[in-house]
């Protein structure tokens, strides 16, 4: 039993489905959420009554971006988690062989994409506010460039960066377009998400923080306090270098020189990737949260409202690779 037990938590593979079930489990979080979320906006008269003020178009938008989009991105992303999840079983199990793993795999990647997609109304919606003014009731005076930092600029770059290569990847699988090049896209949906999802969406969030607002803690005096600074060096710096060490890593299978990665080296990535969010969470929670530090920062970086902190497996993932070190699975 103690020997099963080792092997199984010494298995990249187990690891792999326990990765997979967080992003499914957070997924059907934010799902299950948003559709809350959206049943009580619809009945809520007083927004209602509020939003009849404003222009009818931002009425639309407000709803639409709020309350469709909320759902609907939820929705696909859940989805997308069970394909992921399954498929991660049957490659655990080793069920089943390769061909249904596909299938679910190019599932996922569809969904996944679909998400960000998704997202585009939420794009429109930052950038209306941002060019009408500060003068919609729900915002309550927020600056239009925190909204169009913290969300619009991000999930802009998510949509046409992101998606596309998930897509392409997923195209490539169906087509079996060879190893060499379904490897290939694989490297450039990963490296598109260290640069984009990560480092670019944090770093925004962080330049959020910058702009003058009263009612919460913002500006050079919030940037300057020990801990935020700490935390913002290993966003805006340390999430720029994994990024750059990630390329660096999967250059020789995006130039097709390779087919294999340098698990050593994944493996790293993936622990310092996971270790960045078992980071934000202690220091979330050692700090008092958002209610002691009321900020774009701290709303973002709470376990139940980051729909990436699902990453922080991944350190588990990758300190195993790394222990195995490129010696194949028995």
């Amino acid at each position: 039993m103690e020997r099963r037990l080792q092997q199984t938590l010494g298995s990249y593979r187990f690891w792999i489905f326990i990765g997979a079930a967080a992003y499914f489990l957070y997924a059907a979080y934010f799902a299950i959420y948003g559709l809350s979320f959206s049943v009580g906006l619809i009945s809520d008269h007083y927004v209602f009554d509020q939003l009849a003020k404003d222009p009818w178009w931002w009425a639309v938008l407000y709803y639409g971006s709020e309350g469709v989009v909320g759902f609907l991105c939820g929705f696909f992303r859940a989805i997308a988690g069970f394909f992921a999840v399954s498929a991660a079983f049957l490659f655990w199990r080793n069920k089943d062989g390769m061909s249904l793993i596909k299938s679910k795999v190019t599932k996922a990647l569809f969904f996944e994409a679909a998400y960000f997609i998704s997202l585009s109304l939420s794009v429109i919606a930052s950038l209306a506010y941002f060019f009408t003014g500060d003068r919609f009731y729900y915002f309550d005076g927020l600056p239009g460039l925190i909204y169009v930092l913290v969300a619009g600029l991000p999930l802009l770059a998510m949509i046409v960066f992101v998606a596309p290569t998930l897509l392409n990847l997923r195209k490539k699988i169906l087509q079996d377009a060879g190893e060499k090049e379904v490897s290939k896209w694989a490297c450039l949906a990963g490296v598109a998400y260290l640069f984009v999802v990560f480092w670019f969406n944090y770093s925004m969030s962080w330049a959020g923080v910058m702009v003058t607002y009263p009612r919460v803690q913002y500006g050079l005096s919030f940037l300057l306090f020990p801990t935020n600074l700490l935390s913002f060096v290993l966003t805006f710096v340390g999430l720029l270098l994994l990024a750059f060490y990630g390329l660096a890593v999967s250059l020789p299978v995006i130039q097709k020189k390779s087919v294999q990665l340098n698990l050593k080296h994944i493996g790293a990535l993936l622990s310092l990737l996971g270790g960045y969010f078992v980071f934000n969470m202690f220091f979330y929670y050692f700090t008092g949260g958002y209610e002691a530090n009321p900020s774009v920062w701290y709303e973002v970086v709470g376990p139940l409202h980051n729909p990436y902190f699902w990453c922080f497996t991944l350190f588990f993932l990758g300190l195993v690779l790394v222990l195995r070190s490129n010696k194949p699975e028995k």
